[in-house]
């Protein structure tokens, strides 16, 4: 059987290898073999000679050797060793990323350096793809992670919510069932007392009604079912009669309302009168609520180009940074504060969806040991969808043209 010839089997050897040789003669400085993978990687023509090849030409002139820059051709032919991620350029100045192995020999008095060379572009690309997969899954995991933090957190919130709404719809229960016994069983003394008794089931029944309509506008709004009519009205008119409307009870604590004139004149808006006078309630009982002895509540209006913002500011004991992230929060309660005060701890959470669902926004600004200012924004044009235009079906023809 005959013998391949010593140089022909090996470059039939190298042809078949799975990665790029090329040859280098460093005394001629010239390339005098390539294998045919070599000239792929490069995108060299198969029947281009080897010695037309310039080691400058796709080498790329300086990258990062051993720590610092400099020529890399220059490197190559004065250094053995294996390179990672070195960038070659191709024929058509395209690069792709390359793991590299040099060799230095002497034959027959000449100098070579033997170049192997391994396209690592798509192991490198994976590498990065697998990476930022990565990075998105231990993201998603600690996204996850929060929200099962969050989902832990408001379950215990709606417990307590569930255990502070029964106690609260129990206390006027109670105090109405007693004041009605002691009516129909005559143990009052008299008819001031009997008065007392009477006012007293009237007034736990006012606050027994707020508390239900909390509870059940709170569901509609879950539930995505809340209805709105918005009008075209005078904003300033529904302010000052909600004003008036708890001067009563801020004498009763001596706090001074005090209207700015800024809120004497009209102003016309879009929104629903029944629901704005809700959240102006809430907000100015609160403010009335949580004040100073003998503090004042301000009532302030400004007009923008997209809205008029009023604000409603207190001479009360404010609430720390960490607290005014749970005012508008469901569920949540303002530290010691909140249990020294009827209530569902809903007030707030409601009024800003329903400001929300009329175009508005609301906000709040609070210092500690200063005071709170709420500011409600209420658009001055159309900003929600026609349907959400229309009169209230008991006020029909109240409508401001």
């Amino acid at each position: 059987m005959s013998k391949v010839p010593s140089s022909e089997l090996f470059e039939t050897i190298v042809n078949e290898a799975f990665m790029g040789f090329v040859a280098w003669n460093t005394s001629t400085n010239s390339c005098v073999f390539a294998n045919s993978i070599a000239k792929q990687q490069l995108e060299i023509p198969m029947d281009q000679d080897c010695d037309a090849i310039s080691l400058d030409s796709w080498v790329p002139p300086q990258q990062k050797v051993r720590g610092d820059f400099r020529p890399f051709s220059t490197d190559l032919l004065n250094h053995e060793g294996f390179y990672q991620d070195i960038m070659i350029s191709k024929a058509n100045g395209m690069y792709f990323i390359a793991n590299m192995g040099v060799k230095h020999s002497t034959i027959e008095g000449s100098n070579y350096v033997v170049l192997m060379i391994q396209d690592v572009t798509l192991q490198k690309k994976l590498q990065r793809d697998i990476t930022a997969k990565q990075a998105e899954i231990k993201s998603a995991y600690e996204e996850l992670i929060r929200q099962n933090s969050q989902l832990k957190e408001l379950d215990i919130a709606k417990n307590r919510f569930i255990a502070l709404t029964t106690h609260e719809l129990r206390t006027p229960l109670s105090a109405m069932i007693a004041s009605a016994e002691i009516l129909k069983f005559g143990l009052y003394d008299g008819d001031e007392q009997r008065q007392e008794f009477t006012d007293m089931i009237y007034d736990q029944g006012i606050h027994l009604s707020e508390l239900i309509n909390d509870i059940l506008d709170f569901a509609k709004i879950q539930a995505n079912r809340m209805e709105f009519y918005i009008q075209h009205r005078d904003l300033h008119e529904t302010l000052r009669s909600e004003v008036e409307s708890q001067e009563s009870s801020a004498q009763a604590v001596k706090i001074e309302l005090q209207l700015d004139d800024s809120v004497m004149s009209p102003q016309l808006c879009y929104f629903d009168s029944t629901r704005m006078k809700q959240v102006l309630s809430n907000i100015l009982s609160n403010a009335i609520k949580y004040n100073k002895e003998e503090g004042w509540v301000r009532i302030r209006s400004v007009r923008t180009d997209e809205f008029v913002e009023v604000s409603i500011q207190d001479s009360g004991k404010g609430i720390s940074p960490d607290d005014q992230k749970k005012v508008f929060n469901e569920f949540e309660t303002l530290g010691k504060v909140a249990q020294h005060h009827k209530g569902t701890g809903l007030g707030m959470p409601i009024s800003k969806r329903l400001i929300e669902g009329m175009g508005g926004e609301i906000h709040l600004e609070s210092e500690v040991g200063v005071g709170s200012t709420f500011k409600i924004k209420v658009p001055i044009n159309k900003v929600l969808e026609d349907t959400n235009y229309r009169d209230r079906p008991d006020e029909a023809g109240d409508l401001v043209a």
